[in-house]
This record gives structure tokens, sequence and C-alpha cells, in this order.
């Protein structure tokens, strides 16, 4: 058993992951990043390959002649065409979960600089505006507390739910929507509408599907509070970036976080520049705790040894 992970250094930080659950399956190679060029020579003859962003379409499993299982390193598989997969018989596995503790952690990271202008603040101080001060404080923006405040989750699945009994501990209502019906009590699944206008936070934890893409656009901005913050540290695209900047721009809402945006790495997306927003954009880094990328390593050893042994496991094609 051959198996190849195409863009180790996605998941690796200093070397700091343990692949040992995945190298006693069998031989086992990592390459940094891929060439496209390269991953014939290179991989051609993997048996499973790895990928957490690489691209993995009907061109790519044709050269990888021996291909039976690609065991995606993430829980979104948008990066692999699932169709073509199913026409090969090459099997598709994610894993789901391993941030429910990372990401939603990041999540509040981002509501809480956000509600108490966390950013903007410690940028004063850099600037030496306190050091200039007046008086022993700077008192510049709307700060609130969240206790009491009601916090609006899009997708209930383990990293919602996470999210969910984080802010139950911050005192924080909770409501939830999702695309499919789901039995939590004391949770009940809102109308998506209903749950916007009603939130002071929203936050974002759905994946990233044609359902999905450009789900809050400027008519949803339209629904909420104009003092309501909006956090996405699920996929890029399912929030409309150039309807965020009108919402944030017209006062439609107060603020924004992002930790993923529709182009990754941003070449030509340019909304990380707006300085002038009250927006807080980070580098899709809420997943990538040490502990939850371990997860992932091990999740992946367990998909690709139900793999061998003709079990489905965590199988999405």
């Amino acid at each position: 058993m051959k198996i190849a992970f195409l863009d180790e250094s996605t998941i690796s930080l200093d070397g700091d992951m343990d692949y040992r659950s995945i190298e006693k399956l069998g031989d086992f190679a990592t390459f940094p990043n891929l060439r496209r060029s390269e991953l014939a020579a290179r991989a051609g003859d993997a048996d499973v390959i790895v990928v957490n962003k690489y691209q993995i379409g009907a061109a790519e499993m044709d050269e990888l002649r021996q291909l039976k299982h690609v065991a995606v390193i993430a829980t979104g598989t948008n990066n692999v065409d699932l169709a073509a997969a199913r026409e090969r018989g090459i099997r598709v596995t994610n894993v789901a979960g391993y941030g429910r503790y990372a990401v939603p952690q990041q999540a509040f990271a981002l509501i809480l600089s956000l509600a108490g202008h966390v950013f903007r603040y410690a940028q004063d101080v850099r600037n030496g505006d306190w050091a200039r001060a007046e008086t022993f404080t700077l008192l510049r923006y709307p700060s609130f507390e969240l206790a009491g405040k009601t916090v609006g989750i899009i997708g209930f699945g383990a990293i919602g739910r996470g999210t969910a009994e984080i802010a139950r501990g911050f005192g924080m209502n909770v409501l939830a929507y999702d695309m499919f019906d789901f039995e939590f009590p004391p949770y009940m699944n809102t109308p998506l509408r209903e749950l916007l206008a009603q939130s002071d936070v929203v936050s974002i934890h759905c994946p990233l599907t044609p359902e999905t893409k450009n789900l809050i656009g400027r008519e949803e901005f339209t629904l909420m509070k104009r003092s309501a913050l909006i956090v996405n540290t699920a996929r890029g695209g399912i929030l409309d970036e150039e309807a965020l900047v009108w919402a944030l721009e017209t006062g439609q809402i107060a603020g924004g976080g992002l930790d993923v945006l529709s182009e990754e790495p941003p070449r030509t997306n340019t909304i990380w520049k707006r300085t002038d927003l009250n927006l807080i954009v980070t580098p899709h880094a809420a997943w990538s705790a040490r502990e939850a990328r371990q997860r992932l390593v091990d999740g992946v050893a367990r998909n690709i040894e139900a793999h061998i042994a003709g079990i489905d496991r965590n199988v999405v094609a």
C-alpha cells in the first residue's frame, strides 16, 4: 500500500505532527506542496493520496493510475471532484469534528475582539495614542457585553454545537439554523431569516456547497440589527464579501470577523486592506491548534485503515 500526502506543509508546523498512525499502514511519502507538473512522476503509483486543499479533478485522478482512495485531511471536500471519483470507483473520505474545540475558540476570539474593539485599541497603543492621552484611558469605540445577547449559529454540527457551549458560558442566548433538521435539545432549528433578525452576533459554521454559496448577501444583511456582528470561520464563499463591505460601509451591521475568504491566499481580493472598517481578517487559521491538526492526522489514519479492511468510514464518495 503506497500512501502519498500531496500538500503536507498545510498541516505541519516545523515538523510538529506525528505521522506514525499513517506510517504503520503502508509506504508513506510526504510532499510539502507537490507541483501539478510533478504529480504523475512523484505520486503516480500511490494507492491512497492524502490532500488538504490540493485540487483533485478528473485529470488528476487519471494520472494517478493506481488511485483507489482520496483521503481528505479536512472536513470540506470542495477541492475534490466527487462526481469524477464516483465514476472511477475511487473512494473519498473526510474528517469531521476535528476542530470542535479549536474553531469555536477562534470564532469567539474574533467575537470578543470585535465586541470590545480589542484589535483597534491595541493598534492605538502601538501608535502611541495612549501615551499621548490627557486622561488615564482611551474611550473611542462603543463596546458591549455578550451576557444577555443572542448568538445565531449557522450550521449546527460539532463545531456549531461547540460554539453554542461557549456562548452559554458567556450568558448568551443561542439560536441555531441548519439546512438539515436536527434533534439537539434544548436547541431548535430556527428559520434563517428569523435567526438573522434576532441575533446580536452571527457565527457561520456550515460547509460550502452549491446551496450555501453566498448564503449571506445583501438581502440577509438588511435583516440584521445595525448593532450586530458577523463572524465566518467556515469557508469563504458562504458569505458574500462585497455585500459585507457594503453592510459595514453603510452601517447596516457593526462589525465582521473573517478567518476565511473566497480567494485563498487573497492575491486579488483586497478586503483585508480595509482598515477603515470594523473588520478583522485572519488567514484561515481557526482550525490550526496543534491538537486539532494531530486529530486530523489520526482521523485520516483511521479512514485509511477502514478502507484497507473494506469498511466504510467517513465516505463522502
